[in-house]
C-alpha cells in the first residue's frame, strides 16, 4: 500500500503532544528543531522536545506542512494497518453506492479516513485516485492500492489523476475498458458525464451532492441562475425538480458544453440557457439590466488559497455575493458557497451577512451546510472542514 523506507527522526522544538493526541495529524516546519535532508515521502518517527516517541508518519520537506501523522504511538506502519483503514472506509460508505441511482461517492478522504494525502472517488465501476502533493505521491503505492480496490469487487478499473496543469495528467492503473472522455455516472437519479482527464478535482464536484439535491427539491416552477456553474450540476437538478427556466454561466467553454450534454442526458425540456462568459462581468451587466431570478446560486472558485489571502478573499466574496443578491426576486432564494478551508463557517456567515447589507436587502437563513458524509474530516483538523453552503431567503 506504501513505499517502505528507513525511517528518519524528526524532533519537535515545542511540545505538541496534546495537539497530536487530540487528533490533529499535521506538523509544520516552524515546530521542528530542524528539517533533515531526506526524500519526500520518507517514513519518519516524530519525537517530543524531551525525546519521547510520539508517532510515525511521512516527511514532506518541500512544503510548510512537513509531517503527516499515520499512527500515533506506533513505531511500525504495517500494510495491514492501512488496509484495515481502507476496508473500514468502504464498510462505512458502501451504502452510498446504489447502482443506476447513485454510484458516485468519495471512498477515501485523506486524513478524514486516517489515510493522509490519499483521495479516492468512485464513478460507477471506475475508481479515481488523487494524491495530495509530492510527498503523498512518493509515499503511497498507487498500483498496489489499485489492485486492492479491484479485489474488493467495487470497481473494475482504476485511474490515477494528477494535477491538470501537468503535461502528464494521469494514467490508467488497471484497465476496466472505460471511456475516460465520456465517463458516465449517477447521482441521486441524475445522469452525468465527465471528461475525466481534463475535469477538475477527480472528475466532478462530489462534495456538493446533498446541496444539488436540495436545490432540485426547491426549484419547481422557479427561474434559476447558476453562476460559476461549471458542468451544470445544480442546473440539472433544478431541471429535474421542475424549474421553469435555468441559466448556467461559466467562463470555460468546455464546461458549458458539458452542462448542455448533462442537461440532454437527463431528457430535460428545452428550458436551459448555457452561457460562456466571465461570470464576474456577466453579473455586473445583469445587475445593470435589472434581471431577476427566483433562485441564484453563486459558487465561485476559492479566493483564499492560503491564510495571507483571506482578507482579499473576504472582499471578493462580498463583491460577488452582493451583486448576486441584487438579482434575486423578492422572497427568492440565494445560495452562497465557498470551498476555502481558510475561511471558517463563522467568517463565511459574516460575509453573507455583509453581502446582504451591501445589496441593501434582508434575509432569513434557510439552511447552513458543509460537505457530505463521505467527505469525512477529523474533529481536531478544522482546516478539512472546507465546504460552506448557505441558503438564504431574500426579502
Amino acid at each position: 500500500m506504501f513505499h517502505s523506507s528507513t525511517p528518519i527522526k524528526l524532533k519537535l522544538s515545542r511540545d505538541l503532544t496534546r495537539h497530536l493526541k487530540r487528533g490533529n495529524p499535521w506538523v509544520f516546519a516552524d515546530t521542528l528543531i530542524e528539517k533533515p535532508k531526506a526524500k519526500s515521502g520518507t517514513l519518519a518517527h516524530l519525537y517530543s522536545p524531551k525525546d519521547e516517541f510520539l508517532g510515525t508518519g511521512f516527511y514532506c520537506p518541500e512544503i510548510n506542512l512537513s509531517f503527516r501523522m499515520l499512527a500515533l504511538g506506533e513505531k511500525k506502519i504495517l500494510p495491514n494497518l492501512l488496509r484495515t483503514r481502507m476496508l473500514r472506509a468502504l464498510d462505512l460508505k458502501k451504502h452510498l453506492f446504489r447502482r443506476g441511482q447513485s454510484d458516485s461517492f468519495r471512498l477515501f478522504n485523506g486524513e478524514g479516513d486516517e489515510l493522509p494525502g490519499l483521495v479516492c472517488d468512485v464513478y460507477s465501476d471506475l475508481a479515481v485516485i488523487k494524491l495530495d502533493g509530492k510527498a503523498s505521491e512518493a509515499f503511497w503505492d498507487a498500483p498496489a492500492i489499485a489492485e486492492f480496490l479491484v479485489e474488493t469487487g467495487l470497481v473494475t478499473g482504476v485511474y490515477l489523476k494528477r494535477r491538470n496543469r501537468e503535461d502528464d495528467k494521469g494514467e490508467i492503473l488497471i484497465n476496466g475498458g472505460h471511456d475516460l472522455e465520456h465517463l458516465q455516472f449517477f447521482e441521486n437519479g441524475a445522469l452525468f458525464e465527465t471528461h475525466l482527464i481534463d475535469a477538475a478535482k477527480t472528475g466532478f464536484f462530489l462534495d456538493q451532492r446533498d446541496n444539488r439535491f436540495l436545490i432540485g427539491q426547491l426549484s419547481k416552477d422557479k427561474t434559476l441562475l447558476n453562476l460559476f456553474g461549471y458542468t451544470g450540476g445544480f442546473s440539472v437538478f433544478a431541471g429535474l425538480g421542475g424549474a421553469k427556466h435555468v441559466t448556467t454561466v461559466d467562463i470555460a467553454a468546455k464546461a458549458i458544453e458539458a452542462s448542455v450534454i448533462n442537461w440532454q442526458l437527463n431528457h430535460l425540456p428545452d428550458l436551459h440557457e448555457a452561457i460562456t462568459a466571465d461570470a464576474f462581468k456577466w453579473l455586473k451587466d445583469a445587475v445593470a439590466n435589472k434581471q431577476r431570478y427566483d433562485i441564484v446560486i453563486t459558487d465561485p472558485p476559492s479566493f483564499a488559497p492560503n491564510e495571507k489571502a483571506v482578507e482579499k478573499a473576504r472582499e471578493a466574496y462580498i463583491e460577488v455575493f452582493s451583486d448576486s443578491i441584487k438579482l434575486v426576486s423578492p422572497q427568492g432564494l440565494f445560495a452562497a458557497s465557498s470551498c476555502s478551508g481558510h475561511i471558517s463557517f463563522e467568517a463565511f456567515l459574516e460575509i453573507v451577512r455583509d453581502s446582504l447589507s451591501k445589496a441593501r436587502r434582508k434575509g432569513q437563513v434557510v439552511v447552513v451546510r458543509g460537505q457530505p458524509e463521505d467527505h469525512t474530516w477529523p474533529l481536531a483538523l478544522e482546516e478539512m472542514r472546507y465546504l460552506k453552503f448557505v441558503l438564504v431567503r431574500v426579502e
